[in-house]
């Protein structure tokens, strides 16, 4: 009888390798690689020599590879990717230009902002600057063939 198993990582149904006695994960590239990386941060958290020797190595391998310097070569080597970035600047540049945020004060709110149609919220503004604790939100609707509504005191 084939037995099968359920790839921890992808979540599909594989055969079975007979030559493993715990299989969990299948053989593609990309969950073996996540099944390497846990048992990497596994044998970490328990073992102090196992984070030593991997300090060590990134140690080694940062003063070999300063990352100024990685990136100064990448930039060089890939001359596309500098002028998109710049490109990409410019645009979030024009961006915060064009719309300055606003500043926000705290003090009571009561002035009517649209939010959607028919509802509104209520916030107070001075000199270009949203003041608000409070919140006040309400919908409005038209209603038509309805008399107006007096109250008591108001003859």
């Amino acid at each position: 009888m084939i037995s099968t198993f359920i790839c921890q990582h992808c979540g599909c149904t594989y055969q079975r390798n007979p030559r493993l006695k715990n299989q969990k994960y299948c053989s593609s590239r990309v969950c073996q690689n996540a099944r390497r990386n846990l048992t990497n941060k596994a044998n970490v958290k328990k073992s102090s020599a196992s984070r030593l020797l991997r300090q060590a190595r990134n140690k080694r391998w940062r003063d070999a590879f300063p990352a100024h310097e990685y990136q100064k070569i990448y930039r060089e080597n890939h001359p596309g990717y500098v002028q998109r970035n710049r490109d990409l600047q410019k645009e979030r540049n024009k961006k915060r230009q064009r719309c300055p945020p606003p500043m926000i004060v705290k003090t009571y709110a009561l002035s009517p902002q649209p939010m959607q149609y028919g509802a509104y919220a209520s916030f107070e503004i001075k000199n270009e600057k949203i003041v608000k604790t409070y919140a006040l939100k309400a919908k409005m609707q038209a209603q038509s063939n309805l008399e107006p509504i007096n109250p008591p005191n108001s003859s």
